[in-house]
């Protein structure tokens, strides 16, 4: 007996164990499972931050991640996101300024992983709210007596989504909480409702307190609201005081009212409906659904099924309403994956269904490993709740989520799939083979599944020999492949046949059969007996090996089979029985093999037939037997081989079991059976005998079931229960079939009949038929049955009683009712409860009893209602009346208040007294208070042109006050004010209205939502939105925007006394406004501000906002570029960035441009390096080879300004071989080596080392040669000599030429010792070509040119020494070049490749936008002439100003040409230039900027005056989106007289002018002009000066100053001294302005009496005759105003517009060897031609440059740098130009052409007239020419641009267009041997400045002379 609780013990220790190890494993294979998930929404305030945490758990090591909505990991961010270790995501909290949309407001996903799978969370919402001050008010409320009156409170809307009303605060001192009892009075439903408003609660006020959810503050209205109850006069219809239409989401559980409240007269009533499938049905009102207020329908505890539209219908005898609200119901969702864990074979099939929660359930999506699931053939998602994948696959396995959503949260669930077995593989095998005896074979398969699949090997279907010569093996590898061989090691005749391996696990099996021939006799193996089941077929295959066999048959007891359709015998051995037999096909069979000798071999085998048992079919024992009864089922078997083994199982579980009685029993060999003695429902199940044998098993199934009558298990009784409370009805019962239970309602109060139970909405039938009321009513008190039945008996039933006690109950336990005196009272009160029931008024104690007092009682359904009437209410009426009810079960009791009063009498005299802009005060005198103590007075008041309203604009006065000041009002509006008495009751009647109107002022408010954003690197976009309206004081007349440079001060308010002065700009009034501003620095933080102005000044301006210009190019070029070579292949360059100022942004880098200045011709292009480093090696350069480096730094905004230049060369080496070697016989006993320089000489040659070896010498022989030679003549002898030479610099010897031979030789043939080549020039060079030829006797020598001998003359020709001349270079030069020379004894002859080099092609230029400075230009290069572009110039010139250029480099075709005048006119051309030279220009284009002249304003806008001074505020003019650079101001009187120029040059930033001592009652016009850069804007003003009696001078208040003005008038002093003052100052004025007088005069007379220079008397010459036709145009104008120094702007009418163009190639031959023009002078009407009849020689040439220069009468073109104002223009306007100088510029400026010799001086005459009368008719016919008054007026000078602006200008370049790379025609630095200071990057040659300017003669100096023209020349020219 001890044993057995320590076996139990064992078995329970042994079962913990099995379960612990299964745990283990199930834990190895787990996927990531989340334990703490981040919730759906995460809300918090930037002063708390947030904290997200998410965990998860599983299998090794989970890493946890946060995800961004794209997908991609959320890395941190410092101080605004950290991402910490244990997964959890941190939000710390930032100031206000740091938020970010994509930290702060973004959607995240927490993901977890390890390497059985991923999960993804729900998606989390982040949103972070800054937190904010705000404040919330309570308005007043109006409401018709009787209503229902609705406070709310009001907060602004930034914040209302966080806010919630926690309270309301009565009169300061009593709390009024959403779930305080008020006795019906009050409702909290965020909004206070106040039912049945009568006069009473006019005397309290109402505050609410608030409460952020996200940060905790509270918050109280400052000022509370009131309730205005007002009397009808008559039916008012009822109108909704709460939304029509309104949407509530609610979740299940939680409690909702549904609001629907009107006012009307009489009071209407509220009836709800509810609409169901398009139908309305009233709502059934019970203990859930309840109306606790007229129009509030509460429902408790909403269910799903509460959802849909309640319509609450409104209505009067006056008309009706309908207020319609949408219910939402949502249930949290849930989610539930089954299974959560499912191990599937591969192949097979996976079901994942998803059992959703909550409600609505929108959407159901399923993810693998963290992706979607899309659904194709294998994924099915047919149904949304269920995810089917057939067949599974290897790569299926891993983590599944269903994932279910709606719009306002998701939830999840996940679930693992493991893979299970995965069926055998082959994915190797072996393949047939015939072998010869003797050798080793090896056989392998290759086979892959799960579990990993066992080998079998067969030969012939028997298993493989067993002998040391077979070797079976086989392992796994990494990759779970199972590897199997067979080895045979010396393979016989024998070992042949069909060798089978069979790979198998639990799940199935594979095999691969092949045969293996070996050579030999026929042989048959042993086989062993056979076993057949009966039934299945026998398949025999004969053990047949050698090679070949011809046939193999069977045979049995001598016959040769097949005998039977059931036999079958294949040609490779097979024998098939089909459905063996035991009699028929046991025995002996024989196999014989035979090859083509007729060689046998036989072999027998044993066949033996089991047969398997099987049973006799058992009928099913469904609904036969009852409990009680005895049931055997018996089991038989037909056939089958003894001995048989029986066995039973229940539902699949073994017989016996404990706790069943059932025996079975074995009757004989052949049966058995199962009997069990006394049956019972236990016994119900399916019943399986097992029958088996050696041959097999087999089974049978037999269902039984046991039926059983119902029986109670809870038999339901009686119930009572109070009204209110919960019950529940108990009725449970079972038997079999499981009864089904139901529950009726008896029809009436009786039992008897029933009928089926309708549940109510407080009813609930749970499963096991309990029958649950909550809040149970007395509705549902009756008799109730519940009955359970099955198929069997009758079934049991019960009746019972549900008893609900009601005692009397009063919803409403006390109201209050006021009656006017004289009318009726009804006081009401409704009892809930069982009748009978008794309802008794009292009053004072005592029974109501008097004549006027009438009750009257009525029952209801549920309880009584009693109504006490008053015919005619008195004063004495007035008290507390009580209504008592009683019933058997209780009692309650109700008070009712009535309250009968008058209201007072209106107030009389009404007056008004003091009066401001603002205020003003009103008086009264005391009414009548109508028997009650007057509570104040309510000053009402309104604008006059609205109606009196139902809530107008009061004040409150208290009650011992007959005075008020009335505040807050507006300026400039005219009011109605009425006084009304108050007291206890309400508000008398008003009194009389009378009419006032406030005074003006400024605007108090500044413009609001003021925004700056950056447009561009100088153009800021500034709006904004007007003052509150409240807040203008008036007609708001504009804005002034001001703006200023945002410094250190000026961005603190500390620091505004040091901050710069805002400049402003006007803008036209408006409701809001924006405007552009241009023309600012560049990357410059700037602070604006905006202020609104009207007729008495400017109001407050905006707080600053600061907005930075965008980046630009720098526009200074680093400093400080220094380079030093490193090696002879480097250089290191280092720099400093630029100035601050220029930098017009971050610098994100340089780029270093190196460039071989050497390489004239094909050499490389600039090569540019970016480095953001302040140095760098340039490597893998030319050795000793001159570069030019140059910096620019760049920005996000582009590319800089390039640096100056800079020439470094590298270090020298040694050189390279020369470039040819030749030598020949000079003479009979002389030879002459030749050789060609080094085609690198890699440094400074010091000289030739010429190696000579003579045939028999002892050795080569050095001869060291100077560096210039170029040949060598030495003496010989007879004998055969050797010669090569190297080169020599200062660092080495170089490498040699190859080695030339020279055999003895009596003759002397022709040879030339010149070398041919390839050779380019530039064009318009000269050219010579070397044929040094030897020979005896003297050889004959020529050239030909294209195989053609070549023709000589004009400027090809041939020299004595035989070489060729070619002078003046044309691209039509180009060719090969072959001289050749002979004598008798031979010839010789080279070849020369020429190559010209011209400029570039015309680029096509277009404007492809425009800016208020800048024009975006475009441009694309056609040709380069045979050699790179290095850049481009652009020219461009404004209407009236000189020509500017910009160099572009090569890389680019395209820029934004910045710093231009706003609204101004431009013409632009750009030219390309190489290295030869400046190319043709393009077409001139123009295009005007954007921005127009300034715009006047209104007089009533401009001009403020008093008495004697007139001040104009100039800001009030908008400057067209150009600024303003400066006003004139004239003036004039009426009366008559001259205009008076009050200034010619106000400056924009005062913006306020004075004309002083102007006429009292005067009338003036006053005209003002303003400037801008597109031109002039004028207008005239009338004024009229107030009468001489205001003495004072009114200061008005400048934009941004708000000062207290005290009048100086009230000081006689004061007077006095400004007098005083008065009288000096214009005695000062008249005293200067008759010194200006004379000073002009002297000035004029000295200019008379100067002797005129000749460039000066030619250039009027020239005027005169060219361009009177011109003046002639402009008959009505004074002439004499145009011959002034400040006119003399006649150059430009010619240089600026004169364009010159050719009509032949413009690269062919001419005979003009000059300069081309590239400069700005390019026409596109009419020719002419210019003839100069005197080439002047050296000297006068030099005397007539001297003059001119010194004259500067050069057209200036200025490089783009700074602005040009009159001061700069007049420069050039004062340059006249002489003949020679005309010529001269034609000269400079001349593009390309085919140029023919001189025509007539009688021709060039004929077209100067040509010219001119053309020139006339285009200056007449065009629209853009304008008057010299209008175009042509003089502009003050702007001050220079910063010094960054001056670069990016072309600083060295040929100014004459086309070099010819000689010291004649060279202006570049770069191009000239010498540095002089004519040659600096400041002067071209072509242009003059009056600054400072060297003279032709002094850039001459050191230059070789030019060489005279001796013919005239002709130049057509188109204009």
């Amino acid at each position: 007996m001890l044993l057995q609780p320590q076996r139990h013990t064992q078995t329970v220790c042994t079962l913990l164990l099995l379960l612990l190890l299964a745990a283990c494993v199930a834990l190895e294979q787990q996927g990531p499972v989340f334990v703490l998930e981040p919730a759906a929404r995460v809300e918090f305030s930037n002063s708390s931050g947030a904290r997200i945490d998410c965990s998860a758990h599983g299998s090794g090591v989970v890493k946890v991640e946060w995800l961004l909505a794209d997908g991609s990991p959320a890395l941190p961010v410092a101080r605004l996101r950290l991402l910490h270790p244990n997964g959890t995501l941190e939000l710390p909290p930032f100031p206000a300024d740091r938020l970010r949309h994509d930290v702060h407001s973004a959607l995240y996903r927490c993901r977890a992983s390890n390497h059985l799978g991923t999960i993804l969370s729900r998606d989390v919402h982040v949103r972070a709210v800054v937190r904010q001050q705000y404040e919330v008010q309570v308005y007043d409320e109006y409401v018709i007596s009787g209503n229902t009156a609705v406070l709310r409170c009001q907060v602004p809307s930034f914040a209302s989504e966080f806010v919630s009303v926690s309270s309301w605060l009565q009169d300061g001192s009593v709390s009024i909480y959403p779930n305080t009892d008020t006795g019906g009075k009050y409702a909290v439903l965020g909004d206070l409702y106040v039912y049945d408003a009568g006069p009473g609660d006019a005397y309290k006020s109402y505050a609410c307190r608030t409460v952020h959810r996200l940060t905790g503050e509270v918050h109280a209205s400052a000022y509370p609201g009131r309730i205005v109850v007002s009397e009808p006069k008559g039916p008012v219809q009822p109108r909704i005081t709460v939304d029509k239409h309104s949407a509530k989401l609610v979740r299940v559980g939680d409690d909702v009212t549904l609001a629907c409240v009107a006012q009307g007269y009489p009071v209407p009533s509220y009836r709800w409906y509810r609409e169901d499938r398009e139908q309305l049905l009233p709502v059934a009102v019970g203990q859930r659904l309840s109306l606790v207020a007229p129009g509030l329908l509460r429902i408790s505890k909403v269910r799903l099924e509460d959802r849909g539209k309640y319509l609450c219908w409104v209505n009067n005898s006056a008309g009706e309403e309908t207020v319609q609200v949408a219910l939402t119901v949502t249930a949290p969702l849930s989610a539930h994956v089954q299974p959560q864990h499912q191990v599937v074979d591969v192949g097979k099939a996976a079901v994942f269904r998803c059992v959703a929660g909550g409600s609505p359930v929108t959407q159901v999506t399923w993810l693998r490993n963290g992706r979607p699931v899309a659904g194709d053939a294998r994924f099915d998602l047919s149904r949304r709740d269920t995810l089917s994948v057939r067949p599974v696959l290897k790569d299926d396995h891993g983590m599944y989520q269903c994932f279910v959503s709606n719009e306002w949260e998701q939830a999840q669930a996940t679930a693992q799939l493991l893979l299970g077995d995965a069926s055998p593989e082959l994915v190797y095998w072996f393949s047939e083979q015939t072998l010869q005896p003797g050798p080793a074979v090896s056989l392998k398969c290759v086979a892959t599944g799960n579990p990993p699949p066992q080998f079998v090997w067969t030969l012939d279907g028997f298993p493989v020999p067993d002998n040391n010569r077979f070797l079976v093996g086989q392992y796994v590898t990494v990759h779970d492949d199972v590897i199997s061989h067979v080895n045979i090691s010396s393979l016989r005749e024998e070992d042949g046949g069909e060798y089978t391996c069979t790979a198998r696990n639990a799940v199935a099996q594979v095999s691969h059969s092949a045969r293996i021939n070996v050579y030999g006799l026929p042989f048959i193996r042993p086989m062993p007996r056979i076993t057949a089941v009966a039934g299945t077929d026998l398949i025999v295959k004969c053990p047949v090996a050698g090679h070949p066999i011809e046939s193999i048959t069977w045979e049995r007891d001598g016959v040769v089979l097949p005998m039977n359709r059931r036999q079958r015998v294949y040609p490779n051995g097979t024998l098939v029985i089909e459905h063996a037999q035991r009699p028929a096909d046991a025995g002996t069979y024989t196999c014989q093999a035979q090859n083509r000798q007729k060689h046998l071999a036989r072999r027998d085998v044993e066949v033996q037939v089991l047969v398997p048992p099987k049973i006799l079919p058992i009928p099913a024992m469904t609904n036969l037997l009852r409990e009680g009864m005895r049931a055997a089922i018996p089991c038989q078997i037909i056939e089958g081989d003894l001995p048989v083994t029986f066995r039973w199982e229940r539902n699949g579980q073994p017989l016996p079991s404990p706790g069943l009685a059932a025996v079975a029993r074995r009757l004989d060999e052949y049966s058995a059976s199962l009997v069990i003695e006394h049956i019972s429902s236990a016994h119900s199940g399916d019943y399986t005998c097992i029958a088996q044998n050696v041959a097999g098993t087999v089974t049978f199934t037999v269902p039984l079931t046991v039926n059983v009558p119902p029986r109670w298990v809870i038999e339901p009784s009686d119930a009572s229960v109070a009204s209110g409370h919960d019950v529940v009805l108990h009725c449970q019962a079972d038997g079999y079939p499981v009864p089904n239970v139901t529950w009726r309602r008896a029809d009436g109060n009786a039992p008897g009949e029933y009928k089926d139970f309708l549940f109510e909405p407080n009813a609930k039938l749970h499963k096991n038929g309990s029958l649950e009321f909550t809040h149970v009513g007395k509705e549902s008190e009756a008799h109730y049955v519940c009955e359970a039945k099955n198929e069997i008996g009758t079934g049991v039933s019960k009746v019972v009683f549900l008893k609900v006690n009601a005692p009397p109950h009063f919803a409403q336990k006390s109201k209050q009712v006021q009656v006017v005196k004289g009318e009726q009272a009804h006081l009401q009160c409704s009892a809930l409860g069982d009748t009978p029931m008794e309802l008794v008024w009292r009053v004072g104690g005592q029974r109501v009893a008097d004549a006027r007092y009438t009750t009257r009682e009525q029952l209801l359904d549920e309880g009584m209602v009693s109504e006490l009437g008053i015919s005619h209410a008195y004063r004495h009426d007035t008290g507390l009346f009580a209504c008592h009810a009683t019933n058997a079960f209780g009692h309650d009791e109700m008070t009712v208040q009535l309250i009968v009063q008058e209201v007072p009498e209106a107030p009389k005299n009404v007056r008004v007294g003091e009066q401001t802009s603002r205020s003003l005060t009103v008086s009264w005198t005391q009414p009548y208070a109508g028997n009650s103590p007057l509570t104040g007075y309510l000053v009402q008041y309104k604008p006059v042109a609205e109606a009196w309203g139902a809530a107008p604009a009061k004040v409150a006065v208290p009650p011992t006050l007959t005075t008020a000041t009335v505040r807050d009002l507006a300026p400039a509006a005219s009011y109605h004010l009425r006084v009304l008495a108050e007291n206890r009751l309400g508000l008398g009647e008003p009194g009389e209205v009378i009419q006032v109107t406030t005074h003006e002022e400024v605007p108090s408010g500044a413009p609001q939502d003021v925004r700056a954003e950056a447009q561009s690197s100088t153009e800021v976009l500034v709006s904004w939105e007007a003052p509150a309206r409240d807040q203008w004081n008036g007609n708001i007349l504009g804005y002034y925007v001001g703006f200023r440079a945002a410094t250190d001060s000026g961005l603190s308010s500390t620091g505004m006394a040091s901050a710069p002065p805002f400049t402003f700009k006007t803008v036209e009034a408006g409701a809001g406004g924006r405007l552009v501003l241009s023309g600012l620095a560049r990357f410059t933080a700037y602070q604006l501000v905006v202020q609104a102005y009207n007729s008495k000044g400017a109001g407050p301006p905006s707080l600053p906002v600061v907005a930075r210009t965008l980046e630009d190019a720098p526009s200074m070029s680093p400093e400080n570029v220094r380079c030093r070579k490193s090696t002879s292949q480097s250089i290191e360059v280092t720099w400093e960035p630029p100035p601050v100022e220029g930098r017009n942004g971050i610098i994100q880098g340089y780029k270093v441009t190196h460039q071989a200045v050497d390489e004239w011709f094909d050499g490389e292009g600039a090569e540019t390096k970016v480095t953001s480093s302040l140095k760098t090696t340039l490597q893998s350069l030319a050795k000793f080879t001159n570069y030019t480096v140059s910096v620019l730094a760049f920005t996000a905004g582009g590319d800089g300004v390039r640096s100056d230049a800079l020439l470094c060369r590298t270090e020298e080496d040694v050189p390279s071989a020369p470039g040819g070697i030749k030598a020949v016989v000079s003479a009979v006993n002389k030879v002459v080596v030749a050789w060609m320089a080094p085609p690198e000489p890699n440094g400074v040659l010091t000289g030739f080392t010429l190696y000579i070896v003579e045939e028999g010498g002892d050795g080569a022989r050095k001869k060291l040669l100077n560096p210039a030679a170029d040949s060598h003549e030495l003496v010989r002898d007879d004998s055969t000599i050797k010669f090569w030479i190297t080169a020599s610099t200062a660092v080495g010897e170089g490498e040699p030429t190859k080695t030339v031979i020279v055999p003895p030789s009596n003759i002397v043939p022709a040879r030339i010792l010149s070398f041919g080549r390839e050779m380019a020039t530039a064009w318009k060079q000269e050219l010579q070509l070397a044929c040094k030829k030897v020979g005896v006797p003297s050889p004959q020598g020529w050239w030909r040119l294209r195989g053609r001998t070549l023709e000589t003359g004009g400027r090809k020709q041939i020299n004595k020494d035989g070489s060729l001349t070619i002078r003046d270079v044309q691209s039509s030069d180009e060719g090969n070049y072959t001289c050749k020379v002979e004598n008798s004894l031979g010839s010789d002859e080279i070849s020369y490749h020429v190559k010209v080099r011209v400029p570039p092609e015309p680029p096509v230029l277009a404007v492809v936008g425009a800016q208020a400075d800048g024009l975006q230009l475009q441009w694309s290069s056609k040709k380069n002439g045979g050699s790179a572009v290095l850049g481009y110039v652009v020219n461009y010139k404004r209407d009236y100003g000189d020509w500017e250029e910009l160099q572009i480099e090569s890389n680019v075709e395209t820029h934004l040409l910045k710093g231009l005048w706003c609204g101004t006119h431009y013409q632009l051309y750009v030219t390309a230039y190489n290295r030869i030279g400046t190319g043709l220009p393009s077409d001139i284009v123009s295009a005007t900027t954007k921005g127009s002249t300034p715009i006047k304003p209104t007089g009533a806008q401009l001009l403020t005056s008093n008495a004697t001074v007139a001040t104009l505020w100039l800001d009030t003019w908008a400057d067209g989106g150009c600024p303003i650079l400066y006003f004139s101001v004239e003036w004039r009187d009426l009366r008559g007289g001259e205009w008076q120029l009050a200034s010619a040059n106000v400056q924009p930033s005062e913006r306020v002018f004075s004309i002083a001592d102007l006429r009292p009652s005067g009338r003036y016009l006053l005209r003002v002009t303003a400037f801008n850069n597109a031109g002039a804007t004028q207008a005239e003003y009338n004024l009229t000066m107030a009468p001489h009696a205001v003495s004072g001078v009114p200061e008005e208040p400048a934009p941004t100053e708000h000062l207290d003005h005290v009048p100086f008038y009230a000081n006689a002093a004061v007077i006095v001294s400004v007098a005083l003052a008065l009288i000096f100052l214009l005695a000062l004025f008249v005293v200067s302005w008759l010194l200006v007088l004379r000073k002009r005069h002297v000035a004029q007379a000295a200019h008379m009496g100067e002797s005129p220079s000749l460039a000066q008397l030619q250039n009027q010459q020239n005027r005169d005759q060219q361009y009177l036709a011109v003046r002639v145009a402009h008959q009505g104008l004074d002439t004499a105003s145009y011959k002034t120094q400040d006119s003399a702007d006649y150059i430009e009418d010619i240089c600026p517009y004169a364009t010159f163009q050719l009509s032949k190639n413009p690269y062919g031959e001419s005979t003009y060897s000059g300069n081309v023009y590239s400069g700005p002078y390019h026409s596109v009407q009419g020719s002419f031609v210019y003839h100069d009849l005197k080439q002047p020689g050296a000297a006068d040439t030099y005397k007539s440059r001297h003059k001119q220069e010194v004259a500067g009468e050069y057209s200036k073109v200025r490089r783009k740098g700074g602005r040009m104002r009159e001061a700069e223009s007049q420069e050039s306007d004062n340059l006249g130009s002489t003949d020679s100088e005309v010529k001269k510029i034609l000269t400079l400026h001349l593009p390309i052409s085919e140029y023919d010799t001189l025509g007539s001086d009688s021709e060039v005459e004929q077209e100067m007239v040509s010219f001119r009368h053309r020139r006339v008719h285009r200056d007449s016919t065009s629209s853009s020419e304008t008057s010299p008054s209008s175009g042509r007026k003089s502009y003050p000078s702007r001050k220079p641009k910063p010094k960054g602006q001056v670069a990016g200008k072309r600083q060295v370049r040929t100014s004459s267009g086309y070099s010819s790379h000689t010291d004649e025609t060279t202006f570049s630095g770069l191009a000239s041997k010498r540095a002089s200071a004519c040659e600096r990057v400041q002067q071209p040659g072509r242009f003059s400045d009056s600054h400072h300017e060297l003279s032709e003669a002094e850039c001459d100096r050191g230059r070789k002379p030019r060489l005279s023209r001796t013919r005239d020349t002709t130049f057509q020219i188109n204009v």
